[in-house]
């Protein structure tokens, strides 16, 4: 591949990362408002609802929005190589510490149906679905990790 046409495809792909990255945060920002209107339920405190409102965005249908901007920044990082420009490091650390953040919401979600919910058929599904999403956000972050790990100043 020639050297103006692989520039081309790391801009671009670095392009539709950053898009993708922005509408996930703008999502995001959506749940975060969402959380913030919930008060106490019958169904437990404030505390459980609004990490239950959160808890959305962290679960593996949802992560394949983050994934989709490492996927393409990971690219474009490996095309890259030593000629890395600093905004395509930056963004892909973005996508690596969002993935970070969830990996914590997911986990935080996994408590409180272990502790705040009484013990049923549904729980085991319930649990295991929200274990799937820390795990593929842990994955997305180890991913975003090693790939920027090979680039300069990695």
């Amino acid at each position: 591949m020639g050297d103006a046409r692989q520039s081309d495809l790391i801009r671009t792909l670095t392009i539709t990362g950053a898009l993708v990255h922005a509408a996930w945060i703008l999502w995001l920002f959506d749940v975060v408002q969402r959380a913030t209107r919930i008060g106490a339920s019958r169904f437990g405190n404030v505390w459980e609802e609004k990490i239950e409102a959160l808890v959305f965005i962290t679960l593996p249908p949802s992560a394949s929005v983050l994934a989709l901007a490492a996927t393409a920044l990971c690219v474009a990082t490996w095309l890259a190589g030593p000629t890395q420009e600093l905004p395509l490091a930056i963004l892909l650390r973005l996508v690596r510490w969002s993935a970070n953040a969830m990996v914590v919401v997911a986990a935080l979600s996994v408590v409180t149906v272990v502790v705040g919910e009484a013990p049923g058929p549904d729980r085991l599904g319930t649990v295991a679905f929200r274990i799937a999403g820390v795990l593929v956000h842990l994955a997305i972050s180890v991913t975003c990790r090693g790939i920027g790990r090979t680039a300069p100043g990695g």
